[in-house]
């Protein structure tokens, strides 16, 4: 007698053939409080931080991805248009220098822990927590060890600053040249049971990406990740600005009160000894 299909593909999950990822859904949860939270976070990081219109449906959707939430979105690369998320995917999130989107995978990595969220990859339970790593700075532990293999290992990776000038395209150690990143990429890429998290001044399926990574890498991308953009100014600007426009306030009133004082104060003949 012919065994069931069900049965056959049961047994080979099993056996660890194929990893696969399984959410946990952390259900219900009230969206317009985790936002709260999420801001709490962000402004413990820096008292300036704000959630606004520019990046509100970011850190609204990586809320729902924590939270195995089917109604999770994202952003089609090509189209820009909004479609359903994956929630068995990671995250690649583009954005100018200094949009946010570095500290927005930081604050989320520091939200999962608050109810110590868990995903299941092939037998195994994880918390849902990824620590973020440079580009750069995983090109120079080449350069220095000769192995990338902890960062090709990792259930749940977060890079930071894929593509930035500061990466080399390719690294050198003991004559070995290697382009790290795209290796790494194309590792985690082939296999179901990574998560990968990445930030990047550029945005998925760009030229540059391409000329640097390859096809192939640019494929994986698509596959690995839900999309998604941060726009508008430079924060890190901005709050520095915020925290010296009262400068520019106080400063001219205060000087024309020093100079008004030292003008009424000034004898109206000096003389010298």
């Amino acid at each position: 007698m012919e065994r069931p299909i069900g049965s056959i593909i049961g047994n080979i999950r099993n056996k660890g053939f194929f990893h696969t990822i399984r959410r946990n859904s952390y259900l219900p949860y009230q969206l317009p409080f985790a936002m709260q939270v999420v801001e709490a976070i962000g402004k413990d990081r820096n008292p300036k931080f704000r959630i606004d219109n520019e990046n509100r449906f970011v850190y609204e959707n990586l809320i729902r991805w924590i939270h195995g939430d089917q109604d999770f979105k994202c952003i089609d690369p090509a189209t820009k248009e909004v479609i359903p998320g994956r929630l068995t995917a990671g995250i690649y999130i583009a954005g100018n220098t200094g949009s946010g989107k570095s500290w927005a995978l930081e604050i989320m990595s520091a939200y999962c822990d608050i109810d110590n969220v868990q995903v299941t990859i092939g037998n195994e339970q994880f918390c849902l927590r990824w620590p973020c790593f440079r580009s750069d700075t995983i090109c120079e532990e080449f350069t220095e060890k000769g192995s990338i293999d902890k960062y090709k290992k990792r259930a749940i990776l977060g890079i930071q600053d894929l593509g930035s000038n500061s990466e080399p395209i390719e690294s050198l150690y003991m004559g070995n040249r290697m382009g790290v990143i795209q290796q790494l990429l194309e590792y985690r890429g082939d296999f179901t049971d990574k998560i990968t998290l990445i930030t990047s001044n550029l945005p998925m399926n760009h030229k540059v990406l391409i000329d640097r990574y390859g096809d192939r890498v640019a494929s994986r991308l698509n596959e690995m990740c839900n999309y998604f953009e941060i726009k508008g100014k430079d924060r890190r600007k901005t709050y520095s600005i915020d925290n010296k426009l009262s400068l520019f306030v106080i400063l001219p009133t205060l000087a024309t009160t020093i100079l008004l004082s030292f003008k009424y104060s000034l004898p109206t003949t000096l003389k010298y000894s």
